[in-house]
């Protein structure tokens, strides 16, 4: 599993022979957030991206986030300030209109207290404004227990070309069924988005929120997941 960030990056340095489109994004978000837990700290996050993409639809990319998940001292604190993901996959299209991709990542998170790396594969099904996911990995955060996900998203193309979109996902597994032992819990997340383009400058504004109650709960500084605004801007050069 090591070898995966060696290999993504050894397409990325191949890219200009490929003759295929590189990309790079750089975005700053009021909260760095995934599935509708947050990673930052309740503080903003800066995050930098770099693709390759192929003729065939083939992709590989790295993504660098700073996070912060755990105040200093917590019991629970695994050190890590920075998330470093690499990916690869294939997306593709039928004559029907019908989208189709696979995706692996490869989540990791230097400078850590302990090993929490792990990798994910996803799938994903479109067509027209619609899209649908799924997502698995069988040691969520080097646990050695099971994560699934499942997600849905519509986009309506409103005037002044903003893009409206609802969105709504599900975890499950072994992990979130194991409370006691995890601290996690089964639940369902949900978002509602609007972006638009302002030249070169893409904005997004969200409310995010999940359905996580009780002991589960969470409004404050660390790891949050009761609803919010989340305000986001990114270029892509």
């Amino acid at each position: 599993m090591k070898s995966i960030p060696f290999v993504v990056l050894a397409a990325l340095g191949c890219a200009s022979a490929a003759q295929a489109e590189i990309s790079s994004t750089v975005a700053l978000t009021s909260e760095y957030q995934t599935r509708g837990i947050g990673y930052s700290g309740n503080k903003p996050a800066l995050s930098l991206s770099l693709n390759w993409l192929g003729d065939s639809g083939a992709f590989v990319g790295a993504w660098a986030s700073s996070t912060d998940s755990f105040k200093s001292g917590d019991p629970y604190d695994d050190g890590a300030k920075i998330e470093l993901d690499y990916c690869a996959g294939y997306n593709g299209q039928l004559e029907n209109g019908l989208r189709y991709g696979v995706i692996g990542y490869y989540y990791t998170f230097p400078s850590t207290n302990y090993n929490i790396n792990y990798a994910e594969v996803g799938f994903s099904l479109g067509y027209g404004n619609f899209n649908s996911y799924f997502y698995y990995t069988p040691d969520l955060i080097s646990t050695s227990r099971a994560s699934r996900y499942v997600a849905a998203d519509y986009t309506f193309n409103l005037p002044l070309d903003v893009d409206l979109t609802f969105m709504a996902g599900h975890a499950f597994g072994d992990y979130y069924r194991r409370r006691d032992e995890t601290g996690g819990h089964e639940y369902t997340t949900w978002e509602i988005a609007l972006k638009r383009s302002f030249g070169p400058i893409d904005t997004k504004l969200s409310w995010v929120d999940t359905d996580l109650s009780g002991r589960f709960f969470n409004d404050g500084e660390y790891l949050r997941n009761d609803g919010r605004l989340i305000f986001a801007v990114s270029h892509t050069f």
